[in-house]
């Protein structure tokens, strides 16, 4: 259908249209300014090598010789391997479970800044209120260090062989997220054009229903019987039935049958 033929079935059935359309305009008012909106806040934090001794500081100092370094994380090229095993470590479904339960979000993600490897991470959490989505960002965000801090302590390395997080950013002022408003501004709109079509549709269907019943009806009252069909009235036989009137011979056969009895009588007559 073109869209001025969608235009002119959509006015001829304003009566259906024009109630879905004011519905879907008052379901979308209300969305954009009503509906719950969703904050999300960051904290970022960049992680720091430790300064390992070298062999003269060691010399120097025996005690500094003493401490343990044994910090696995240290024989990888860079910090991207400690920073996986902690995102992992935080993206345990029992994790997420004891933060629902102590009533924070679990709607957050760690994340590293594209543009600069693992070396800054960036904590994102988001919550239905500003003060929500702040406190889950702050929490993650020390639970984060605290991981970072123990698995490399798994040999049991001294404090001074341990990546440092730093904490560069936030949690600061919560900001909304537009997209998701505006995301559920366009469902709404696609529900109401949904209905909107198929209330037409119905109407539609309904006025050529009841059209054709109109037509019917006002055929059979003007003819007062149904159409006569001598096709359908033969029998298996292929003759018509017995009750069926062969139609009566026109003027023009009458007459001819006249004038052959006139010329019979004619030649009958005597002296002829």
């Amino acid at each position: 259908m073109d869209p001025l033929s969608i235009i002119t079935t959509l006015w001829r059935h304003k009566w259906v249209t024009l109630p879905v359309v004011l519905l879907t305009i008052a379901a979308c008012a209300y969305t954009y300014f009503f509906a719950p909106r969703t904050y999300e806040a960051h904290v970022s934090y960049a992680l720091a090598a430790p300064k390992v001794p070298s062999s003269m500081e060691l010399e120097k100092d025996p005690e500094l010789a003493k401490l343990n370094s044994d910090n696995p994380y240290l024989r990888s090229y860079d910090s991207s391997l400690l920073a996986q095993v902690v995102i992992t470590k935080l993206s345990d479904p029992a994790y997420v479970a004891q933060l629902k339960e102590a009533g924070f979000g679990t709607d957050f993600k760690i994340t590293p800044v594209s543009s600069l490897g693992m070396g800054l991470v960036t904590v994102s959490a988001a919550s239905t209120s500003e003060s929500g989505a702040v406190a889950t960002a702050r929490l993650i965000g020390e639970q984060f260090a605290s991981t970072l801090n123990s698995v490399q302590k798994v040999n049991g390395a001294d404090d001074r062989y341990l990546y440092t997080p730093i904490q560069v950013l936030g949690p600061g002022p919560a900001q909304e997220l537009f997209s998701n408003r505006l995301r559920s501004l366009i469902m709404v709109g696609i529900a109401g054009s949904i209905l909107l079509f198929g209330s037409v549709s119905l109407a539609r269907g309904r006025t050529i229903r009841r059209q054709g019943g109109g037509t019917a009806k006002a055929l059979t009252t003007r003819t007062g019987r149904r159409a006569y069909n001598p096709v359908s009235q033969q029998g298996s036989t292929g003759q018509f039935p017995s009750s069926m009137s062969v139609p009566a011979a026109g003027p023009q056969l009458a007459h001819n049958d006249e004038n052959q009895r006139l010329v019979a009588a004619g030649d009958r007559a005597p002296g002829r």
